[in-house]
């Protein structure tokens, strides 16, 4: 496994273990087991960015409303870092906040956090200052690109 799936998974289990219960998740080859129980999870795409905070509630409630047992959201990189080591979390850009209320719903959570959100979203995600980095390959080996990532 490279270095780059490893951060990949750490960051992952540091956002879950920071924002959600503890839940045992394995699975097989047919479905997911949370603590458990055997689940075949049925989610839909929210994208917090894309809406304010205060209708966060609204939409998890419709979405458990209409049969939802998880919401899906990647962790926009652009939005949190628009200029290069300057970080922005606050308002709509609050996922921790956002995702406590996924839970606080009684939804899971799918936690895609990228760095490359293909969600027909500008630039795939990627912050615009990463381009103007000398020697930058963006979605490669690239070291400087992972070191950015």
């Amino acid at each position: 496994m490279s270095s780059y799936s490893w951060i990949r998974i750490l960051l992952l289990v540091l956002a879950l273990l920071r924002s959600c219960s503890s839940a045992k998740v394995t699975y097989d080859s047919n479905a997911l087991i949370i603590n458990g129980q055997r689940r075949i999870i049925f989610s839909g795409a929210v994208h917090y960015p894309r809406s304010t905070v205060e209708m966060w509630p609204d939409i998890i409630q419709k979405a458990k409303d209409g049969g939802l047992d998880a919401i899906e959201t990647y962790i926009f990189w652009d939005r949190h870092e628009p200029v290069r080591r300057a970080y922005d979390f606050s308002g709509n850009l609050d996922f921790i906040k956002f995702l406590k209320l996924i839970q606080d719903g009684g939804l899971f959570v799918i936690l895609r956090i990228g760095p490359y959100v293909c969600a027909e979203w500008n630039y795939g995600g990627f912050p615009l200052w990463l381009h103007n980095i000398p020697g930058i390959v963006l979605r490669t080996d690239n070291p400087i690109y992972k070191n950015e990532m």
